[in-house]
């Protein structure tokens, strides 16, 4: 366990403690928030059977809270156990039809299991919540579920808005990045690429994808130094593998 997760743990065990010497035992609406939150927490560390035990508290904490729901199926999600996923998006969708988060998580899940078409009308209703607070991230969703269908112009559309809702979005501006390169517009996928590497944390697949975009661009700087970096950061990642293999 690395350092910053040994720190991630202590938070949660902190939180997860506070709740059991809660003075009102009657915030079943509290309990059932953070133990929603501290699912999502379990899992990105990986710990998917603790992850799944919280979220059950949650639901059980208060039935008729929509995050609790949002937050198992995440979870299970993780576990690829898509049949009950599905059913708990099914179930915030009921408790509340408006709900952003539960609406776009859908549509996510919908998009990453091969039904695009069925996924888009879920962004859409995350967005017409005004009180959405990520609309860019429903507008990133809503690009890459249009690209996958082949819409690649209405792709470029929404990806663009993403980034008016945030400028410097980093998903958003990979997404164009990639979409560009398929094109065969590289220079532009450039641009979009530099202008995510000045704000994020790249990962072994940005890499490669900053190697490909060099490439076919014809920019050497941004060909070396991606190799670079992948080959310094990630030294047994299958990225490197393709590199140093020659594709």
């Amino acid at each position: 366990m690395t350092i910053r997760q040994m720190g991630l743990m202590a938070c949660l065990w902190m939180a997860a403690s506070s709740t059991a010497f809660a003075a009102d035992p009657g915030t079943s609406r509290e309990l059932a928030t953070i133990r929603s939150q501290l699912a999502v927490e379990y899992a990105k560390i990986g710990n998917y059977k603790v992850a799944l035990e919280t979220a059950d508290q949650a639901v059980a904490a208060d039935a008729a809270y929509v995050p609790a729901y949002v937050s198992r199926a995440y979870v299970l999600t993780l576990l690829r156990e898509d049949g009950p996923a599905e059913a708990n998006y099914l179930k915030a969708l009921q408790l509340d039809p408006s709900s952003p988060e539960a609406n776009n998580n859908y549509g996510l899940f919908l998009c990453d299991r091969n039904r695009p078409q069925d996924s888009l009308s879920y962004f859409q209703k995350a967005l017409a919540n005004p009180l959405y607070d990520s609309p860019q991230t429903a507008y990133l969703n809503l690009g890459h579920c249009s690209a996958k269908m082949g819409n690649k112009e209405q792709a470029n559309d929404y990806l663009l808005a993403a980034l008016r809702a945030a400028p410097n979005f980093a998903p958003a501006l990979r997404e164009l990045a990639q979409l560009h390169l398929g094109l065969g517009n590289a220079k532009l996928a450039a641009f979009y690429f530099e202008r995510m590497g000045k704000g994020a944390a790249l990962q072994a697949d940005d890499l490669w994808l900053g190697v490909q975009i060099g490439r076919a661009s014809g920019n050497r700087v941004l060909e070396s130094e991606s190799s670079a970096a992948l080959k310094n950061r990630y030294p047994d990642s299958k990225e490197t593998q393709l590199l140093l293999s020659g594709s």
